[in-house]
């Protein structure tokens, strides 16, 4: 919707979003609310990567052909935006002449059916045969068979050389003057641009009108190269059980804190790094996806799947390529029976729950490596509490908790007291304490709502729908239990 004569506030900052073959007139209609700018009024323009391809080409193929370039020539101004637009709206012309004089055969196809009637006398009889006959010659296929469409040979065309051979082979009476003038038209404006074409003839000598194939090319973002994956020496010592316990804290170049994962995305800033739970670690490697310089890494964000328990105090996110050789030592160990009793140093798998009673896995005996069936009594397994596991949870894209004690722990992690509210909660509602949004930002509301086990003290909604929307290309859906918290404010269980 546009707002012509809006008076804006100083320094207002506006935004045109550049589509795929934009033409003139609708980039112009876009930016008519801006045309009064002023007072410090700016305005910036987003596309897509293939639209910004798109104009790096033409601006590329018009510096080659001046034969000029200048320095700042790399980046993109205004007239690049403006020319790529007019070659649009030139496009769009071209390809408007081919429909429109597809059309005028069309509309004297429907004239030529309704010849036998006389529209002068009141006599007419309009019998079912004359009515089904004017029906019949109106009539445009509405399937055409592959065959027909692909079995003849096409040939490259201008517009004038593809409609003047129509015009030839029409099996009904067509009209001169409108003939001479959509030639004439698509001699003077259709050039020497050509596209292919075919025409066929059936058993009345018709043409089969079909949209004309064309092929266009999609330019994708340009392939990136992988990062050749690294294993550090510190990798092998975690296994190593006659060694005493590492700090993982003197090696800064390997081990870093959990949201050292999101270097390089638009979430890193969002995160609140200093929330998360200092004994959640992640090893650079985990980060290192791609070498290309200057690439968003929001595409290539890792998922968490494999988490090393160390000596059951620290949770280590290992990337596919650390966890296969830590799983096959820790299973040689185990094997040659060399593993300490009881078992601290474990490998475990961690699955998003993506639908109802499914299973997570990282706290199943049977599917940790080492196995930990069969232990003596008196062991004490590691169990992740649910404090740490709903943080997992936040990173990576759970959308279903197994029990109330998970949908409360969340909660109270990302300080939300959503609906259904107890009588207090409700009261404190009323007195602004819960926003609408259901996020408790007060530190004494948190307490006097018993909100003892509260992570992150600014509103991390944002990150949470974001990093979802990044990982799974979509956004959580609003029915289940994460989807019903975040956007719906109400708890599910």
């Amino acid at each position: 919707m546009r707002y012509p004569f809006a008076t804006s506030p100083a320094r207002f900052k506006a935004a045109v979003t550049l589509g795929i073959n934009l033409t003139k007139d609708r980039f112009v209609q876009a930016c008519m609310s801006m045309r009064k700018l002023g007072s410090g009024h700016s305005l910036t323009f987003w596309s897509s990567d293939e639209v910004r391809q798109q104009i790096e080409t033409l601006k590329n193929k018009t510096l080659h052909i001046n034969h000029k370039r200048r320095k700042g020539d790399g980046r993109i101004t205004l007239i690049d935006i403006l020319r790529w637009v007019y070659d649009n709206t030139e496009k769009a012309t071209w390809g408007g002449l081919h429909y429109w004089a597809t059309q005028s055969l069309s509309f004297q196809r429907k004239v030529s059916a309704f010849q036998s009637i006389d529209w002068n006398n009141n006599q007419q009889q309009f019998s079912v045969k004359l009515m089904k006959d004017s029906a019949m010659g109106c009539l445009e296929p509405q399937v055409i068979e592959l065959k027909l469409m692909y079995g003849a040979a096409k040939t490259l065309q201008t517009l004038l050389e593809i409609h003047d051979l129509r015009y030839q082979h029409t099996s009904y009476q067509v009209c001169n003057d409108i003939r001479d003038a959509v030639l004439n038209r698509l001699k003077v404006y259709g050039g020497t641009k050509q596209r292919l074409s075919q025409l066929l003839d059936g058993e009345q000598q018709r043409e089969l009108e079909q949209e004309l194939e064309e092929e266009r090319q999609i330019e994708l973002s340009p392939p990136v190269n992988p990062c050749k994956p690294i294993l550090h020496e510190e990798i092998k010592r975690l296994c190593d059980m006659d060694d005493v316990a590492m700090n993982l804290k003197q090696y800064p170049h390997i081990f870093r804190h959990l949201p050292y994962a999101l270097t390089g995305t638009t979430l890193f800033s969002d995160c609140q790094t200093d929330s998360w739970q200092k004994n959640l670690w992640v090893l650079t490697e985990f980060q290192r996806v791609i070498s290309t310089q200057g690439k968003s890494l929001n595409p290539f964000l890792r998922p968490l799947r494999w988490i090393l328990i160390y000596r059951n105090q620290e949770l280590i996110l290992l990337s596919p390529f650390e966890a296969n050789w830590v799983m096959g030592r820790l299973s040689e160990l185990h094997r040659k029976g060399k593993l300490m009793n009881p078992v601290s140093t474990t490998l475990r798998l961690l699955l998003p729950r993506m639908r109802r009673n499914q299973s997570i896995s990282i706290n199943t005996p049977t599917f940790t490596v080492s196995p930990l069936v069969g232990l003596l009594r008196h062991t004490v397994e590691f169990v992740t509490s649910n404090d740490c596991l709903v943080q997992l949870f936040i990173f990576n894209d759970t959308l279903y908790f197994e029990s109330i004690d998970e949908q409360t722990a969340y909660c109270q992690c990302l300080s939300l007291c959503p609906k259904p509210r107890s009588e207090q909660e409700e009261k404190a509602f009323e007195q602004g304490w819960i926003g609408t949004d259901e996020f408790v930002c007060e530190h004494l509301h948190r307490i006097h709502l018993n909100m003892n086990n509260v992570r992150f003290r600014k509103n991390l909604l944002k990150f949470v729908k974001q990093l979802i929307k990044t990982r799974n290309n979509m956004h959580a859906p609003i029915f289940s239990d994460v989807g019903n918290i975040v956007f719906n404010a109400r708890k599910p269980l």
